[in-house]
């Protein structure tokens, strides 16, 4: 119920709302339970939508009952102030989640006394359940000026020693914005042991989540950036490369140096950059130790790096990586690297000369960056490479080589007419 709601926008919302109305003012008691368990596990998201359509049309007013969930939770969301602040009234002494989730929204109402009302119940539901209910809203809300420092307000409520199991909850918690939340205040108090806090950096599916974990694992432990340097995200072993000592071995960082992620590669040439040495020295002694037994990522990821830092005179070390076929068959990721290398380090007079040929490439990946790398001398690629591409059975390669083709064209290419 619901989820469609959220997937067909407006209506799909006001279609939800006019179905819980109609269960609201039926007697039938599973109806009524249905609607209120589809609320339950209703999104953040959809709470707001409720909120924003409710007033826009025309309802029949409802009769507030004490015991009546469903009817409190719709009242709240009414266009009359005078009822929306009779249902906060009561929604005060009614506890869960459900009832947590309408107070959060009339903490931003444009009505003082219902604002101020449901802001004085909600800070007092501090429950696990009742805490992930409030958070959720309050931190979609806190861009609203109405509802200005509540979450930060909220959060202070929650440090109290007796709350601690709601911010635990929190920092478990399924949506990411409120585990973000939960793990910030999780840390500000201490709550993460150090086991916590490497398995959280490691593997909680946030990246925020895994930055801030890593942050304040490498404040209490910096030895522990050697196990973070296995994380899946490039923050983190961004994080982990800046933390390592100062006199680690150039060894040591050859594996960041190849990171796939730009920013970890950065952090590691900074390392050598920071002590006086070069690392185009390590990647160039590197890349001539591979061989067919060197990983294809580690190779890869020199080629790159290298690409990155290194001098025109170094694509002649470059070009050995790109044979596709035997004796030396490097794999596709590793020539793919090696040829957006050599476009990033060849002298312009040279690249025709040294990247046209690699056209011939078997793999789609490798002829693709070929055209690329060939865009900046459109107008000296002979049309036959051109012609290739444009016969290539992969889509991406063949929209590669009509770019070259538009760019030699405009470049004034003698033959420029075939289509």
């Amino acid at each position: 119920m619901c989820g469609d709601a959220l997937l067909g926008g407006a209506p799909g919302v006001e279609r939800l709302l006019a179905e819980l109305r109609a269960a609201a003012q039926r007697n039938a008691a599973y109806d009524r339970e249905a609607a209120l368990d589809a609320l339950l596990d209703a999104p953040p998201e959809l709470w707001l939508q409720l909120d924003r359509f409710a007033r826009r049309t025309e309802q029949q007013r409802l009769e507030l009952h004490g015991g009546d969930l469903l009817g409190l939770l719709l009242a709240s969301l009414d266009r009359d102030g005078r009822l929306r602040q009779a249902a906060v009234e009561r929604l005060a002494g009614t506890g869960g989640p459900l009832a947590v989730s309408a107070l959060a929204l009339r903490t931003a109402d444009w009505v003082t006394p219902v604002r101020e009302r449901a802001v004085a119940a909600l800070t007092r539901r501090t429950a696990p359940d009742e805490a992930a209910a409030a958070v959720r809203l309050l931190i979609r809300l806190r861009d609203r000026h109405r509802s200005g420092g509540l979450i930060e307000a909220y959060g202070r409520v929650l440090a109290e020693p007796e709350r601690r199991r709601a911010v635990r909850a929190l920092a478990a918690d399924e949506d990411p914005p409120t585990r973000r939340f939960g793990v910030g205040l999780a840390l500000e108090l201490g709550e993460y042991v150090r086991g916590d806090l490497l398995r959280t950096a490691l593997r909680d599916p946030d990246q925020a989540c895994r930055r801030l974990c890593a942050q304040r694992l490498l404040e209490l432990d910096p030895e522990q950036a050697g196990r973070l340097l296995g994380s899946r995200s490039a923050v983190v072993r961004e994080l982990a490369v800046a933390a390592l000592p100062d006199d680690v071995p150039a060894a040591r960082l050859v594996g960041p140096l190849a990171d796939r992620a730009r920013i970890v590669r950065a952090q590691a040439r900074w390392r050598l950059y920071s002590r006086g040495e070069p690392p185009v020295d390590v990647y160039r002694k590197q890349l001539a130790k591979c061989g067919p037994s060197t990983p294809a990522r580690l190779a890869a990821g020199l080629a790159t790096g290298l690409g990155e830092c290194g001098e025109a005179s170094d694509v002649a070390l470059l070009r050995r990586l790109t044979a596709p076929v035997p004796p030396v068959a490097w794999p596709p990721l590793v020539r793919r690297s090696a040829v957006h290398a050599i476009g990033r380090l060849v002298r312009p007079a040279d690249r025709v000369t040294v990247l046209a040929p690699l056209a011939l490439d078997p793999d789609p990946g490798v002829a693709r960056e070929v055209f690329e790398a060939l865009l900046p001398v459109a107008g000296s690629v002979p049309l036959e490479t051109i012609w290739l591409g444009r016969a290539h059975s992969e889509s991406s390669v063949r929209r590669a080589a009509d770019r070259l083709l538009r760019a030699a064209k405009s470049a004034g290419h003698e033959r420029p007419d075939t289509a």
